[in-house]
């Protein structure tokens, strides 16, 4: 599958089930949410996957709440998709290879995907910040998916299937 950039995704099942990291936000029983912004990480061969959010309401209030203490708002930030607020939580950001994709995310028919070329560049930026951060063993937020382990479960997937 072709990922195109700026447009939002799903996981499959098979990916939580490999990785069994209870701070990731998995799918609901009956659908594939939630959906997931894609970064691609050219260095390692992997997809990065931002959650998205819809609680803008609780996200704003803690974004506020940071900024009135001096304090980073880097791991999330509230963009505009398809005309509505959404909240992409580079707080809670983790690897994947692209095997576990579950499929582009449509509405109405539609994809759903950030059409505002300097949204999608920023959000790119932030997105590589996150990551240096997380790799140095900055945390956000005590619970973390532990994107470095699940890094290296994706990379040792690699290096197998290329064997």
């Amino acid at each position: 599958m072709e990922l195109l950039q700026g447009s939002l995704y799903f996981i499959g099942d098979d990916f939580f089930r490999k990785v069994e990291d209870s701070n990731l936000m998995v799918n609901y029983a009956t659908t594939p949410r939630p959906h997931y912004y894609a970064v691609r990480d050219v260095k390692m061969g992997l997809l990065w996957r931002i959650p998205c959010s819809s609680r803008v309401e609780k996200y704003q209030r803690i974004i506020h709440d940071r900024k009135n203490r001096h304090r980073s708002t880097l791991g999330v930030r509230i963009v505009k998709i398809r005309g509505e607020k959404t909240v992409l939580l580079f707080q809670s950001m983790f690897p994947i290879r692209e095997k576990y994709i579950g499929g582009r995310y449509f509405r109405a028919g539609m994809p759903v995907l950030v059409a505002n070329p300097e949204t999608v560049e920023i959000i790119e930026r932030q997105a590589n910040r996150v990551i240096t951060f997380i790799r140095r063993g900055i945390r956000f937020f005590p619970d973390q998916p532990d994107a470095m382990r699940i890094e290296k479960l994706m990379l040792e997937e690699l290096a197998q299937a290329e064997e």
